[in-house]
Parts: C-alpha cells; structure tokens; sequence
C-alpha cells in the first residue's frame, strides 16, 4: 500500500530580510532583522507536510553542495524527520539561496535568487517508486539548468503516473513564453496542479492578478481559469489560490471556492511561503482522501499559520489545530460581490 509524499525539486537557504522599502538605485535601505531558514519548492511543502501530520513519511530529494549551507539542509531535514538519503551532491556549485526581501508594512517580498547547485540536480537519477510514494510532488520546474535543458520533469511524472503515484506540480512565476514551454508538457502527466494566479496567467496567457486579500476577485473567472487547465490536460484536479481565497476545478465539471483566512495585519511577519504552505494542506487533504472543500479549507488555515511566521517553512501546527486555531478568524466571503 502506497503511504507518504516524496517532493523533489529545488530546495535552497533562504535569507529573509525585513526592510522598510525597497531601495532605488545607489541609495541605502536599513535591514531591520535576518533570518535563516530552508526554502524552495521542493523542500518548503515537506516541511509544511511534516508539521501538518508528525506522522506522515514524507522524503525530500534536491540537489545540494558540499558546503555549510548544504549541510544545513540536512540538519534541519533530519531534525523535521524529512527521509534524505537521496539528496544528490553538486560537484562544482554552491548550495542554492535566496535573499528574500520583506516589507514590513504588508509582508509582501521580493526575492534574489541564486540557482546554484539546483543546476545540477539529475531527475533522471531518481526511482519515483523507491519509499512507495502515494503522492509525488515536483517543483520547480525553470530553476534547474541540467534538467530544463531537456524537460526532464516530464519523464519523472510519466514514469511516476505509470506507477499509480498521484502526481502534482508546482510553479514559480517565469516570462510566460518559457513558463509555457516548460509546464505545458507536464500537464497530462499531473494527477493535479496548485499554483497561484500569475502562474496561471502565464500559462494561459492572460491576466488574472489579485493584488491584496481584500481585492475584488471574479471568482468565475478564476473558476474559468481552473476549468481551462483541466482542458489543458491536468487528469484530475487544478486549483489557483490567491490572497484572498482560492478556487478549484475538476475533470468532471465541478468548481469549488474557498475565501482565505482574515489574518489581523500585525499578526503577519511575511509571506513567503505561503503558497507553499497552502499546496501543503491540498496535498494533505488527497493522501487522507478528503474531500475538496476540506482540502481547500486547511490549505487556507496553512496559508494563514505561516504568514504569522518570519520563516518561509515554519509556524503549521497540526491539520486538526491549524483548522481550529484559524477557524475564528473567520474567512473571506466568495460571492461575486465580495
């Protein structure tokens, strides 16, 4: 019987720096605090998926280097019991890292990224079957030169889906001509997909931009969106979350929405990692056979827990707890008028 979740992709050090304003050329910007965490998309939703359920096997393969970054990556894998006994050593690189920018004022960031020994990463090492996997999770493809140079995400997912392996991606935002190049094959081979809005965007080429949790939203559109990426090929199901809730589409015809959690702004410290975070409560929700709507309304509480952290991986408690601990929050209404 198939059990847990194997992410593969990238994984990095993240740097999360708090600023007052981004800077202007040749000018200076005070850096109020720094942290130092895991990131990256195939490393944050293991992390996600082990606070969610202490229990669940979960396993991370990425590619690291042989320096004290990569070595703090396996510290803190072992230390979440994160499987990583794959992990693949670049020989000629430095572990990946990224300088995430904060603004204080709303937690929004911008991020400076450095691939580094994510080029290396070799998918075509891995046995999407070895540990049995119900789930695996890929992200992200266009950050990993050796791999996008041939698409290799397609033949992991291909080999995977032949498996029985229920298979999901995840994106990170690209020009949307190279995120077309690279995700539009994978499409048939996903079980699903979890992206955000601007993700979406690229992919159909068009603009479906949520500025802020209390923006107007056309939630049809969104549903319409969700609805098109079936058409594109995703076998199961396709969801597209934004600040202000999410929506969900499935091969049968049937569209779900789901408002986010209203989060009180001083109790938000960043949001990266929320994306990640809400992709972690769906994946939950399909390895327990939950139904969509309750997928969707623990990826919001996940979502909301980790915006109340500076780390970009940090700060879930439990799925029960984290449905609690949200619930009184309330969420946002999903009606066309909202």
């Amino acid at each position: 019987m198939r059990n847990g979740v194997l992410c593969v992709g990238t994984v990095a050090v993240d740097y999360t720096k708090t600023i007052d304003a981004l800077p202007e050329l040749e000018s200076l910007v005070l850096i109020d605090a720094v942290t130092q965490s895991t990131g990256g998309p195939g490393l944050n939703i293991a992390f996600d998926l082990r606070q969610l359920d202490p229990a669940l096997t979960v396993e991370a393969i990425g590619c690291i280097a042989n320096d004290p970054a990569g070595d703090y990556i396996l510290e803190q894998t072992n230390s979440a019991g994160i499987v990583n006994s794959r992990m693949q050593r670049a020989i000629t690189q430095q572990t990946s890292f990224s300088d995430a920018l904060t603004l204080t004022s709303n937690g929004k960031r911008t991020f400076l990224f450095h691939s580094g020994s994510n080029d290396e990463l070799d998918l075509g090492l891995i046995d999407a079957d070895l540990n049995h996997p119900k789930i695996l999770h890929v992200g992200a493809a266009g950050l990993h030169k050796y791999a996008d140079k041939s698409n290799q995400w397609v033949e992991l997912l291909k080999r995977a889906q032949a498996l029985g392996i229920h298979t999901n991606m995840e994106m990170v935002y690209l020009t949307p001509v190279r995120t077309r190049e690279l995700v539009l094959p994978c499409l048939p081979h996903l079980t699903s997909l979890v992206i955000n809005e601007s993700e979406a965007a690229a992919l159909l080429d068009t603009d479906l931009k949520v500025d802020s949790p209390n923006s107007h939203v056309d939630w049809e559109t969104l549903e319409g969106a969700a609805s098109s990426l079936i058409s594109l090929g995703v076998n199961q199901l396709a969801v597209i979350h934004t600040p202000a809730g999410a929506v969900a589409a499935d091969s049968r015809g049937n569209t779900w929405r789901q408002g986010s959690v209203k989060v009180p702004q001083d109790r938000i410290k960043g949001t990266t990692g929320a994306g990640d975070a809400f992709a972690s409560g769906v994946l939950y929700g399909f390895h327990e056979n939950w139904t969509v709507a309750e997928s969707l309304l623990l990826a919001v509480a996940a979502a909301a827990q980790n915006i109340q952290s500076e780390f970009s991986a940090a700060g879930i408690s439990p799925a029960d707890e984290t449905l609690a601990l949200t619930a009184a929050l309330g969420h946002r209404r999903t009606t066309q008028n909202s």
